[in-house]
């Protein structure tokens, strides 16, 4: 588990807490529940987003003690799990519902590959109680997994605020550059132990080799493929893949991304069919296995409108199936905080290459007349804001100095807008606090914070009036 707070982000949570008076218990979650599929709900569950301690609908004590694992044929959700309710461990399967009375209506009462269900978790039940039981009569304890449960790293952020200066800046101004910089610091290494608590909460619920696994996954997914590769990387655990031979993993991570399916062998020629059907003469053993996964509802929602060939997530998966080759050389340097050197790590994932993905954008797309990088700069970047010191700050707390030195090398567009509502055009104060990558991590914690929670458009926002009180 990650160390006690860094002494910045507890300045910064300091601050917040003064701003909006516990800002964490602000509102009700609008839209959570229109935002989230029931994949969605399944993946975050999965994730340990909603914490392993719980109380039953009739007062039972329950904690997760195994996840078990995504379950890819008939039956329910995850199977080979291990609850323990009010101290005795049971070991089973668990379901997951939108509806408690789904149970009935999904015909799980009268089918015996639901008798090992230990926990039925359910997003809504009615107001007289349902009982869930198995085919053999026996109860089923319930859990109903309430939006305001999820950490609040996991629910939906809102969109963006106006693009103007806002009242901020008008204090910010009067500030000297060492308060503004102490700021952005404080709320840099804040968002960092958020990230943090994330990492480390998905570590005690799936181990630390697959928590970084999924972490690195979801990076390669940009902004809007990461889900897609947090289930993918859910449905194929690290331990499965690393037991396979590079055939058999990659055609399981293109089948089950259900990518392979789309695609007609005799459409193409040359390397891509080669490659092609490299990967169908394996992943024809595997498909009846996963059928599951591959029904519509089930299917990984890929965002392929408006990619560039270089994002596209056919791509950023040949990126994964090279990192899978070399994962013993890539992981050690995450596995022990002591034996980190960012070079070589950065190094190693920079080298990475493939035979057929270092030269395609696509399975289908020609050949691209000259190499590319598997995993490029601006992405190893992101792994080391998102991912590497996440994990090991809190372990090895001298690191923050070495993350306060990593570069801004990607802009985005809530960046962008932080940056002119806190300072405004061409003030050469915004220049300067986005030159670091934690400039730009802090930009986004206050822009989130403040700017994305205000609903008055800046005129009763109690930010700037705080402003004079940070010192």
């Amino acid at each position: 588990m990650p160390a006690p707070s860094l002494p910045l982000a507890d300045r910064y949570a300091r601050f917040r807490d003064l701003v909006f008076g516990g800002i964490e218990d602000r509102g009700t979650l609008p839209g959570v529940e229109e935002s989230y599929s029931e994949l969605d709900w399944q993946s975050l569950w999965f994730a340990g987003a909603f914490g392993a301690r719980f109380e039953s609908v009739d007062g039972q004590g329950i904690e997760i003690a195994d996840f078990g694992t995504w379950n890819s044929g008939p039956g329910p959700d995850f199977t080979g799990c291990a609850i323990i309710v009010n101290g005795e461990t049971l070991r089973g399967d668990i379901e997951l519902d939108t509806d408690a009375r789904d149970w009935e209506h999904h015909g799980h009462g009268a089918n015996a590959d639901y008798d090992r269900v230990v926990l039925h978790l359910v997003l809504r039940a009615p107001e007289q109680r349902f009982f869930t039981r198995t085919s053999a009569h026996c109860e089923v304890p319930q859990v109903l997994l309430r939006p305001d449960m999820l950490a609040s790293d996991a629910r939906p952020q809102r969109g963006l605020a106006a693009a103007r200066l806002g009242r901020c800046g008008t204090p910010l101004a009067a500030m000297d550059e060492s308060r503004v910089a102490s700021i952005i610091e404080s709320a840099a290494q804040f968002r960092l132990e958020k990230k943090s608590r994330r990492l480390h909460r998905l570590v005690v619920a799936q181990g630390r080799d697959q928590a970084v696994f999924q972490a690195l996954a979801q990076t390669l997914g940009y902004r809007n493929n990461q889900q897609p590769f947090v289930i993918l990387t859910q449905r194929l655990p690290l331990k499965r893949l690393l037991k396979l031979t590079a055939p058999e993993r990659e055609a399981l991570l293109f089948g089950v991304s259900g990518f392979l399916d789309k695609i007609r062998l005799e459409d193409t020629q040359g390397a891509t069919r080669g490659y092609l059907r490299q990967l169908w003469s394996e992943w024809w053993k595997q498909r009846d296995a996963c059928a599951r996964w591959l029904e519509p509802s089930q299917r990984p929602r890929w965002q392929l409108v408006a990619t560039r060939p270089g994002n596209h997530p056919q791509r950023r998966l040949g990126a994964l199936a090279a990192m899978l080759a070399d994962w013993k050389r890539l992981c050690a340097p995450l596995a022990d905080s002591t034996r980190w050197v960012q070079a070589a790590w950065t190094g190693a994932l920079a080298a990475l290459t493939h035979e057929f993905w270092s030269g395609h954008y696509t399975l289908t797309a020609e050949p691209a007349k000259k190499p590319i990088a598997l995993v490029g700069e601006t992405r190893v970047h992101e792994m080391l804001a998102n991912v590497a010191y996440p994990l090991l700050v809190p372990e090895r707390t001298r690191l923050w100095a070495e993350y306060l030195d990593l570069p801004a090398l990607l802009d985005n567009q809530k960046v962008r807008r932080a940056t002119l509502r806190l300072f405004g055009e061409a003030n050469p104060r915004a220049a300067a606090f986005q030159m670091k990558l934690h400039h730009h991590q802090g930009l986004l914690q206050i822009y989130e914070d403040f700017c994305l929670e205000d609903d008055s458009a800046c005129a009763d926002c109690p930010f700037p009036e705080r402003l004079k009180e940070w010192s």
